[in-house]
């Protein structure tokens, strides 16, 4: 047994504390570009979590000309408190989606000294930022960082919600003193009550929410939403969003690097993409029996599964209840 497992809890929330303190000392530091950061603006990569986006992002990380920031929720919690929303650090009435309308001029400068100073601290040309939750910020990033490019990353939905479902029941990332936090679903669920009050007057299955009772089928509404999402700015983001699925990113790794970085405006070395591509293995693939939802979710569901050509469906609560 692992003479560290017992510890872990306690380390993790001693890192938090570190790390917070650390983004709000770097929030009340000047730096040389804030108020009007020098070019290129930045990259995104946003998606529903768990659709590949930590295998994506570690993948750039060695990147020569990338200042990569992975998941940095304690730079976000100082742009706006709002932005924590499963309560990591701060208890607070976080917000799911974001937009122009949250901006300030305080979060503007507090994104230039953290998010967009992170270049001159790791010595790199351009930064690239990723966090799942930006997929329902996209108005919000648009407003701090305008021309930012995004990466957005799709995975088959039933092995999304099977991920989401093991995530928030196991919870491996356990912490001290915080009994009542969620892996997933933060402190006493606060993602998800600010995702299924915020969803439906946004047009998101008004009707439905309330019938959604396990981890697995949450997951499924955070999947949509995000999917919506996307959708949503498409046409408005143009060549700015690339997308990307999950199984062609790992079927073809060398590629799909190659494409994203021209889509950063980044160049591609060889010593680079040497050094990365063996880290990606192949899709893990989950045994996708059918999610059941409520009609109008089950159905929409099942379209964006068509429309990226992924196995497995989801079957109308009804249906699902009779079988059984």
């Amino acid at each position: 047994m692992n003479a560290m497992g017992p510890l872990r809890p306690l380390l993790r929330t001693a890192k938090l504390a570190v790390i917070r303190r650390h983004a709000e000392r770097l929030a009340r530091t000047p730096c040389p570009d804030e108020s009007a950061p020098l070019p290129p603006p930045p990259g995104f990569i946003v998606a529903c979590g768990r659709s590949g986006t930590t295998i994506l992002g570690k993948l750039f990380a060695p990147h020569p000309e990338i200042a990569y920031l992975r998941e940095p929720y304690h730079f976000w919690a100082q742009v706006d408190r709002r932005c924590d929303v499963t309560n990591l650090h701060y208890r607070v009435r976080g917000l799911w989606f974001m937009d122009a309308e949250h901006r300030s001029d305080r979060a503007q400068l507090v994104f230039n000294r953290l998010v967009m100073g992170e270049r001159a601290r790791a010595g790199k040309p351009m930064v690239v930022e990723k966090t799942p939750h930006n997929i329902a910020r996209i108005g919000f990033l648009e407003s701090l960082a305008p021309g930012a490019r995004y990466v957005h990353i799709v995975r088959n939905g039933i092995d999304v919600c099977r991920s989401i479902e093991q995530l928030a029941t196991e919870q491996p990332y356990r912490m001290a003193f915080r009994s009542h936090y969620n892996q997933w679903w933060g402190e006493d669920g606060a993602k998800w009550r600010a995702l299924s009050e915020e969803g439906p007057p946004r047009g998101y299955f008004a009707d439905g929410v309330s019938r959604l009772a396990t981890d697995a089928q949450r997951g499924a509404y955070e999947w949509l939403t995000s999917l919506g999402e996307a959708d949503r700015w498409r046409d408005r983001l143009g060549e700015r969003i690339l997308e990307v699925r999950y199984p062609d990113l790992t079927a073809d790794p060398r590629v799909w690097l190659a494409r994203l970085c021209a889509h950063f405006g980044v160049d591609a070395p060889n010593e680079w993409l040497e050094s990365v591509v063996k880290l990606v293995g192949p899709e893990r693939v989950r045994t996708r029996t059918p999610i059941a939802l409520p009609p109008e979710m089950a159905t929409t569901f099942n379209e964006y599964q068509g429309r990226y050509g992924f196995e497995g469906r989801a079957e109308p609560i009804a249906v699902a209840e009779v079988a059984r």
